[in-house]
C-alpha cells in the first residue's frame, strides 16, 4: 500500500474510519469547496463518501491528504482516455493558504515521477480558482489552454484553465529525488520541502 510522506503530511488511503467519513462530508461538502471541483456533487452525503471511499480503493494513485492523523483533504493522479496522467486534489476550507496542496501534489508527483512510465503529467483548475491555479504553477505546471468543463456541483459548463508539467525539474530544486531516493522503503518514501 503507498504511503507517502512529506514533511507535515501523509498520503494515504484511508482506513475507513467514521471519523474520516465525517471530516470527509464536512470538509468536501462545504460550498466554497465543492464549487471548485469538477466531479464532487452537492450537497455531498454519506453515499457519496461511500462511494468515494469504493474509488479510492480500485486507483492505486487516489489519496487522502492526512495532517496528524486527520484527514484535510485528497489527491488523486488518474489516467484519462488518452493515457495522460491528470492531478486532481482539493482541501478543507480551514487548511487553504498554508502550503499543504504544494506539499502534497510534490510529494505524490515525485512518487509518480519515479513509478510512472509518462513523464507529461496534466491539470485544470476552475477559472477564478487563483489559488489553484498559484498551487500549480509554482509546482511547475504551465498553461497551455482554457475550454469548458461540465461541474458537477454547479449543474453547468464552466470555463477552465488547462495545465501541463513535462519535468521534475523543479521537484528536484531542493534535492527532492535524492533524498527520497535515500529513504525509499518499499512504496513509502519521505520527501523534503
Amino acid at each position: 500500500m503507498i504511503e507517502i510522506r512529506t514533511d507535515r503530511l501523509v498520503l494515504r488511503k484511508p482506513k475507513k474510519s467514521d471519523k474520516d467519513k465525517e471530516l470527509l462530508i464536512s470538509q468536501i461538502g462545504d460550498w466554497d469547496v465543492a464549487k471548485w471541483l469538477t466531479n464532487v456533487p452537492y450537497p455531498y452525503t454519506e453515499d457519496d463518501a461511500k462511494d468515494w471511499f469504493e474509488t479510492l480503493q480500485m486507483k492505486e494513485l487516489s489519496l487522502n491528504i492526512y495532517l496528524d492523523d486527520s484527514l484535510i483533504g485528497g489527491i488523486d493522479l488518474s489516467q484519462d482516455e488518452d493515457e495522460l496522467y491528470e492531478l486532481g486534489y482539493w482541501l478543507g476550507k480551514a487548511y487553504w493558504g498554508k502550503g499543504y496542496a504544494t506539499e502534497a501534489s510534490k510529494g505524490l508527483l515525485h512518487f509518480a515521477f519515479q513509478k510512472l512510465n509518462s513523464q507529461k503529467i496534466k491539470s485544470s483548475c476552475m477559472k477564478g480558482n487563483v489559488n489553484s491555479e498559484k498551487v500549480l504553477t509554482k509546482i511547475g505546471f504551465q498553461m497551455i489552454g482554457e475550454g469548458k468543463k461540465y461541474c458537477v456541483s454547479r449543474k453547468k459548463k464552466m470555463n477552465y484553465i488547462f495545465l501541463s508539467f513535462s519535468s521534475p525539474v523543479r521537484l528536484d530544486k531542493d534535492n527532492v529525488i535524492k533524498a527520497a531516493e535515500r529513504f525509499n522503503k518499499k512504496e513509502e518514501i519521505w520527501i523534503p520541502n
